[in-house]
Formats: C-alpha cells, sequence, structure tokens
C-alpha cells in the first residue's frame, strides 16, 4: 500500500506513479493519492493515472484508515485470484501460462546478461495405458507425485516447476548450463524411481518419464555473439527465443522417447539470433 501526495518538489506524484507501475515488482501495489489539489479535474487525473483512490486535504485519520484498510482488502482478495490464475488445479505448480510469461522474463534476462538458461520437457511414459489399466483417478495421482518429485529436485527459488498439459511437464532452469541441467534432470530422474509407482503396462514395471532439455550455454553457437548483437530484438524478439528454447527441449524430449524412454537427452539451440 503506498502513499503518496500528488504536489511534491521535483517529481510529481503522478510521475512518481507511472515509475511504481513500470515497475513489475510494485505494477500490482495499490497507490492512495493525498493531496490539497482536491478538485475534480484532479481526482479524475490520479484515478486516470491508476491510482486506487483520492483523498482531498485536510483529512481526518481515520477516514485515511479505513480507506487503507479497503484497498489491503481488496488487494489481498486480488492477490489470491492472481495466485488461483497461474497455478495449475491439479498439481499445484505453474499452469501453462505461467510458464510462457516466466520463460519470456528469462530470456529478455538472459539477452541482457548472456547467462546461461535450459528448459526441461518431461512426460510421463506410457500415460495413457497407465490410465486404461488404473483408471483416471490413479492418473491424476501420478501427475501429483511427478510435481512433487520435481519440486524436490530443484532447490533454488528461480527455478519454476509447471504443467505443460496432460501428462507433460516443463522446468525452467535460468543461469543454469547443460552440465547443471543433466545433473537436475538426473537427481528427477532418480526421484521418480524412488516413488515405485506400479505400472505393468509399462515394460519397467514403474512409472517413468523422459526429459528432454533445450539449451543455451556456453556451447551453444552464437554465445560469443556481442551482447549488442543479443539485445537487437531486430534479430529475435524474446517470445521468440521462449519459442525456440521449448521446440528445442521439445525436439530433445522427443529423441528421449525414441531412444526407448525414461532417458534424458539435451539438446542446445543457437540463442538469440537468426538461423
Amino acid at each position: 500500500m503506498i502513499l503518496l501526495d500528488a504536489d511534491m518538489p521535483g517529481m510529481s506524484g503522478f510521475e512518481v506513479l507511472r515509475v511504481i507501475r513500470s515497475q513489475p515488482t510494485l505494477e500490482h501495489v495499490p497507490t492512495i493519492f493525498i493531496t490539497s489539489l482536491n478538485g475534480e479535474d484532479m481526482e479524475e487525473k490520479g484515478l486516470a493515472s491508476g491510482a486506487a483512490d483520492f483523498i482531498g486535504k485536510p483529512f481526518r485519520p481515520a477516514i485515511v484508515a479505513a480507506r487503507v484498510r479497503t484497498q489491503l482488502r481488496l488487494k489481498l482478495a486480488t492477490d489470491r485470484l492472481r495466485k488461483l490464475s497461474s497455478i495449475d488445479a491439479l498439481t499445484g505448480i505453474a499452469n501453462r501460462r505461467t510458464l510462457d510469461e516466466s520463460l519470456m522474463v528469462e530470456c529478455k534476462r538472459t539477452q541482457r546478461s548472456l547467462k546461461p538458461l535450459c528448459v526441461l520437457m518431461l512426460d510421463v511414459d506410457h500415460f495413457k495405458r497407465f490410465n486404461d489399466y488404473y483408471g483416471h483417478g490413479e492418473g491424476d495421482k501420478a501427475l501429483v507425485s511427478v510435481a512433487r518429485a520435481m519440486r524436490a529436485s530443484t532447490n533454488r527459488p528461480a527455478d519454476l516447476p509447471a504443467r505443460y498439459g496432460g501428462e507433460e511437464f516443463a522446468l525452467i532452469l535460468p543461469d543454469t548450463d547443460g552440465a547443471g541441467a543433466m545433473t537436475v534432470a538426473s537427481a528427477l530422474m532418480a526421484n521418480m524411481s524412488q516413488l515405485k509407482i506400479p505400472h505393468v503396462a509399462s515394460d519397467t514395471g514403474f512409472l517413468t518419464v523422459s526429459i528432454g532439455i533445450g539449451c543455451f550455454d556456453n556451447e551453444s553457437a552464437n554465445w560469443a555473439a556481442s551482447p549488442q548483437d543479443l539485445r537487437d530484438l531486430s534479430h529475435s524478439t524474446p517470445g521468440a527465443c521462449a519459442d525456440a528454447l521449448l521446440q528445442t527441449a521439445d525436439r530433445a524430449l522427443y529423441s528421449a522417447k525414441v531412444n526407448g524412454r525414461a532417458n534424458t537427452v539435451l539438446q542446445r539451440f543457437n540463442g538469440f539470433m537468426p538461423e
């Protein structure tokens, strides 16, 4: 909650609010203008600029406190709705929308800092057979177990496990090279083995996963390109780079499944330059 005077020396409250709204970590924080400039035009300008409320001076502290409490209650409700819209209802991890948005952010960061970035794509092996034999209820429980295994395989706040769709999952690993991604994949395979979920319709007798890794690191083509070239959006937008990284991981996943399933394949992509 931000209380902001509209009339300040150097930078007006309206300019401050524009800066606040441009920051991803602050754009959803409610702001209340408190000002002596309390004409209708100023109130309209304040609300139009994104302020949650407008209080004119002189003010009564009890009224300000009441309006602050109202905005905080609204903020809490909005945050809950935003969280619900960002997670997968079944598994409790991020959903596809959150995955796409987060990968865009990480691609922008990689373009700016030239640090490695990897994405794991994971598919539950012979999941249709599992559902046909054990029923969809057990299939849902299995997917929840996979999500838990993914969480247990990462220990950094920036790592994002997500449900990609159906029995497919993805894991964003910022600032991680191919070797680091393979380490995470090995841990994930080990965690899945420990679950020992029976799957009589599988060749192994247990539920397994296949993993494909799309990676941009110092062994990728164009890694040594200048930061200026990498940031040039005429070459490739962050959205295009995110799509390319996911496609690379998906191709690696396909190779893992063709090669017998229950294994990991890593492929590198050329980064943020045209083919």
